[in-house]
């Protein structure tokens, strides 16, 4: 009787041919190990945007490790990974970003090492880069206006757009969920959205009467179609999350706003400092977003917890010195 085991041994798969020892695909090949980790990931049942994500990432690693002359996950090494991580930096690439990639190659090399493709991970002490803290930006109540302004609200796509950023606006959600949201999801009733978030996660997202009336009076405009995606395009398919992008940026562009990023993450940004600056407390702010930790909430909190410049009108000391309060 064989005896069942919960996880294969911690050893290198290979197989002998003609008296040699030789590796398996997956050590020698990135296709064959590429292949492999993502049919682990679908067996699995990770999101779509999940695999996305991994196919990205690997496919800069792949690049990544050709200008560097390693063409074998065998031949990847700590030193190598270093490499990588210096190089994507000379390239320009944000610290943000190269920790996103950094997240994907670790679980991709320690899938090959605890599946017994690798006899060790090249990953396994890299950690994240140290990364600048930048200002969240958000867009001022003027600048929502002036996107607002830009729709011409008497076509389709154009109420399409308005209705896509009031969307944003109302409920935080990110692009991917918008572009997932369909009109099944949407509970009238109730005034919430269904969300399903990073990792298949579900969450309630609430919406107030204002949004409401724009939804319905877009969604009766847009009409029974074959699918049930609310947002769509012009030949009423689904629109993709980068059509959605562009979309905003381009109506930023008409708006004329200098010195803030027009997408629709920045209006993620915006919900939340509005809903703090109004007196939204951290956790339901942290169940409206569907952040897993309180790190990102607590540092809208922190940021936008009180109107600072307001504060500092009220307390400056050049102007206390002055005698102009």
């Amino acid at each position: 009787m064989t005896q069942k085991r919960t996880r294969r041994p911690n050893t290198i798969k290979s197989f002998v041919a003609d008296g040699e020892s030789h590796y398996a695909a997956e050590a020698v090949d990135f296709d064959a190990a590429r292949e492999a980790f993502l049919r682990n990931c679908r067996v699995k049942n990770l999101s779509d945007q999940s695999l996305r994500y991994y196919r990205e990432g690997l496919k800069s690693l792949c690049e990544g490790l050709r200008d560097l002359n390693v063409d074998k996950p065998l031949d990847v090494t700590p030193d190598i990974i270093d490499d990588l991580i210096i190089a994507k930096k000379d390239e320009g690439l944000s610290d943000a970003y190269v920790n996103s990639l950094l997240r994907g190659w670790r679980v991709f090399f320690r899938f090959l090492h605890e599946d017994g493709y690798l006899p060790s991970n090249p990953t396994e002490k890299t950690r994240l880069i140290k990364a600048e803290r930048r200002i969240v930006q958000t867009f001022s109540r003027e600048q929502v206006r002036a996107l607002l302004a830009v729709p011409d609200r008497s076509t389709f796509t154009g109420y399409r757009n308005y209705v896509l950023m009031l969307t944003l606006l109302e409920t935080g959600i990110r692009v991917a969920e918008a572009e997932a949201l369909k009109v099944t999801d949407i509970r009238w009733r109730d005034r919430v959205m269904v969300v399903y978030g990073k990792g298949r996660k579900e969450r309630l997202v609430p919406f107030q009467k204002t949004l409401e009336k724009h939804l319905k009076e877009y969604i009766a405009i847009r009409g029974p179609l074959d699918h049930d995606f609310v947002f769509v395009n012009i030949d009423n398919g689904p629109q993709k999350k980068r059509a959605m992008q562009d979309e905003i940026n381009k109506i930023g562009r008409e708006a004329g706003l200098k010195g803030v990023r027009v997408s629709p993450h920045t209006f993620r940004h915006t919900f939340a400092k509005i809903y703090v600056m109004n007196g939204g407390d951290v956790f339901s702010l942290q169940k409206i977003l569907g952040h897993t930790t309180l790190q990102m909430v607590q540092t809208y909190v922190s940021l936008f917890g009180t109107d600072i410049a307001a504060q500092h009108r009220k307390f400056s000391p050049l102007e206390s010195l002055e005698g102009r309060q």
